[in-house]
């Protein structure tokens, strides 16, 4: 059987002879086709001698990682439910929050909006009575009313100390796609950007080739000629 050496030393000689090779007529054709035979050959003699030493690698790997995936699983699965009724907990109070905040929101509007109506009739009255110059000034404060906003405080803060280190909250979205079409409609529109798919152009190829397509908008075809080879 060879060794490693060996190997290393036929990689070398192949190398040699294939730096001297160029394809411009039948007989270096015939050349370089005998070359990567020698290459398929090679391949073949490095796959068999660390065929078996990968293969018990790869069982001990297999077997080491099998018992550490069955350790971690159920500290994986308690750490996901635990983080799922977390995330439960906070997901409502920030709805909490947001109706909390919507509703103090509305009652400043309402309140400046009756603040507004008070002093514009406090003005009609003015001018009622001839006060022209007071009713200005009542009109102004009135294009000027302003109550402060009041913000609602959360339950928990975004970044609780624990014990042990800090638990932060960090907001997100969930994205299901229900129809492909559409999202490539807006991705064509403008209003996605086309970063967010991944053409496979393998796919597209074989596509290509099935449809016997010869032009194809966005892509460029090009017919290229190749050789297999098989040893004796």
């Amino acid at each position: 059987m060879n060794d490693e050496q060996d190997l290393k030393q036929e990689i070398m000689a192949v190398d040699e002879r294939i730096n001297a090779v160029i394809v411009n007529d039948a007989e270096s054709y015939a050349t370089a086709g005998t070359l990567v035979i020698a290459l398929d050959q090679l391949k073949r003699k490095i796959n068999d001698y660390w065929n078996d030493p990968i293969t018990k690698a790869f069982q001990v790997h297999k077997s080491l990682t099998a018992k550490r995936a069955e350790m971690l699983q159920p500290v994986d699965e308690r750490r996901k439910s635990l983080t799922k009724k977390i995330s439960e907990y906070l997901t409502l109070q920030e709805q909490i929050k947001r109706e909390e905040q919507r509703a103090l929101d509305e009652a400043r509007r309402i309140a400046e909006q009756k603040e507004r109506e008070r002093l514009e009739k406090l003005a009609i009255k003015a001018e009622e009575k001839g006060n022209a110059e007071k009713a200005e000034i009542l009109r102004e404060k009135a294009e000027d009313v302003y109550i402060p906003p009041a913000i609602v405080i959360p339950e928990v803060e975004k970044t609780t100390r624990l014990e042990t280190g800090t638990a932060s909250q960090k907001k997100d979205i969930a994205v299901k796609v229900t129809d492909e079409k559409l999202v490539l409609k807006e991705i064509v529109d403008g209003r996605l950007p086309i970063g967010i798919i991944t053409i496979s152009v393998p796919k597209l190829k074989q596509a290509i080739r099935l449809t016997g397509l010869k032009q194809v908008p966005g892509c460029t075809i090009t017919e290229i000629v190749s050789a297999s080879f098989r040893s004796k």
